[in-house]
């Protein structure tokens, strides 16, 4: 990159592993991912039983197959809702329409033009929930001479807008968003991709994320750890500390140090 910046480490079971660059996921790692994003699904099933005309119970079952439980709102870790990207949530929201009736391409427009007109009903992003400090954890990383990126399956063009709107648009290196590298998570090529442009090995890079998906691209990869976040996610402690090096409750849990 033609730029100095020194190396620092992050501490581990009293180990000090080297750490030039940081991935973070977004949703549910850098904003708290339920608070965000559920009220904007329901707003998307609203819109679409408006132009239905109808429910009839079709509000449960659009719910439950992006995997939100209609009553609580909690969202299935195992579910579509945490990892899939917008397209593919379109898909799905096609599907249930077609299970109930709907001729499929009617169906597609039909889901497509209600996600359109939820996400231009006022400005979402502004409800965004960051994680509490975020702002100020990523420009420490800055100022200690780390690289930062983040690798999200959310379109560039909300992604974009969320940063703008929480003032971290210019903390981070790079930015890969859905579509702009394939394979998609668990793949571990928008990692790779990642270390590439920035002429830094997996070896010396750290994947943060709040998902099974995340560490499992990590692994792949072949990075120095894989880090576990559980404020802001829906993944179980559980179900983290099976692929992951290990798990915190938070960002702000992280330790550093020079090298």
């Amino acid at each position: 990159m033609g730029e100095y910046r020194k190396i620092a480490g992050i501490e581990h079971e009293g180990k000090h592993i080297p750490c030039r660059l940081i991935i973070f996921d977004k949703d549910g790692t850098l904003i708290d991912f339920a608070a965000t994003w559920v009220p904007l699904i329901r707003k998307r099933v609203a819109f679409l039983l408006k132009q239905l005309g109808r429910n009839g119970g079709l509000e449960a079952f659009l719910l439950k197959s992006w995997g939100i439980d209609p009553m609580t709102g909690k969202v299935d870790p195992r579910g579509p809702c945490p990892v899939s990207p917008r397209s593919d949530e379109i898909i799905i929201g096609t599907m249930a329409l077609y299970q109930h009736g709907f001729p499929w391409d009617e169906s597609k427009s039909l889901v497509a033009q209600a996600f359109d007109l939820a996400d231009a009903d006022g400005d979402w992003r502004e409800k965004v929930v960051p994680i509490k400090d975020i702002q100020t954890f990523l420009s420490r990383l800055k100022c200690d001479g780390v690289y930062t990126a983040l690798a999200t399956n959310d379109e560039r063009k909300d992604t974009e807008a969320i940063l703008s709107h929480l003032e971290m648009e210019g903390l981070f290196d790079i930015i890969l968003c859905a579509g702009e590298v394939e394979p998609p998570k668990p793949h571990p090529e928008t990692i790779l991709t990642i270390c590439r442009k920035l002429s830094i090995p997996p070896e010396e890079t750290v994947m943060v994320g709040d998902s099974v998906t995340d560490m499992m691209m990590g692994k792949r990869a072949g990075v120095a750890l894989t880090i576990g976040i559980l404020e802001g996610g829906v993944t179980p402690k559980e179900e983290l500390e099976k692929v992951a090096d290990f798990v915190v409750n938070s960002i702000r849990d992280l330790k550093f140090c020079d090298f």
